[in-house]
């Protein structure tokens, strides 16, 4: 359901309009934390196993400094893949990892999609060009890789970084 509401100047009345839908403040600190909590629970990647074959010495979990928790994307970037793909119903994010020597450095591949919920992965293309050409090419793809990931592109001060900052610093009042 696509409902929010605004408060208009004038008399204050709550007025409905059509919106994405939001969640509070309190709500999404809750499932920030959860995530963080989940993949802190995890082993790492990292874990060092015995030279025979045997389990890992110290399955070690992932370092709360390393935990992935957000993906930044500009907006001038959003505008732009809208205004390449005026037929997209849609924006979706593949979750990748460009460097398997950084595996906490997970990025977004953005993918347009269309109006029956299909990935629109190449530009339409004559039969000149080669499966193979579609499959190989950047020049054919429409698969995006502008995002930044977090950690390195982070708020650490935001409580939806760390349950246990404020979030005081992020009311906006209007005078």
């Amino acid at each position: 359901m696509k409902t929010s509401v605004l408060t208009s100047e004038s008399d204050r009345n709550i007025i409905a309009i059509d919106a994405p839908p939001t969640i509070p403040l309190s709500e999404a600190i809750q499932r920030a934390s959860a995530w963080r909590d989940l993949v802190s629970s995890l082993p790492s990647s990292a874990s060092k196993s015995i030279g025979n074959g045997e389990s890992p010495i110290d399955p070690g979990l992932v370092p709360p400094q390393l935990i992935f928790r957000a993906i930044n994307i500009r907006m001038d970037d959003i505008q732009w893949l809208i205004a390449q793909h005026p037929d997209a119903s849609s924006i979706r994010i593949y979750m990748s990892l460009p460097d398997a020597d950084s595996p906490y450095q997970i990025c977004g591949m953005l993918v347009p999609v269309d109006a029956q919920n299909k990935d629109m992965l190449t530009v339409a293309s004559d039969e000149s060009v080669s499966r193979e050409e579609m499959m190989n090419s950047a020049a054919t793809s429409t698969i995006y890789d502008f995002t930044q990931p977090c950690p390195s592109m982070c708020n650490p001060q935001s409580p939806l970084f760390n349950a246990d900052n404020s979030p005081e610093p992020y009311f906006r009042y209007k005078k």
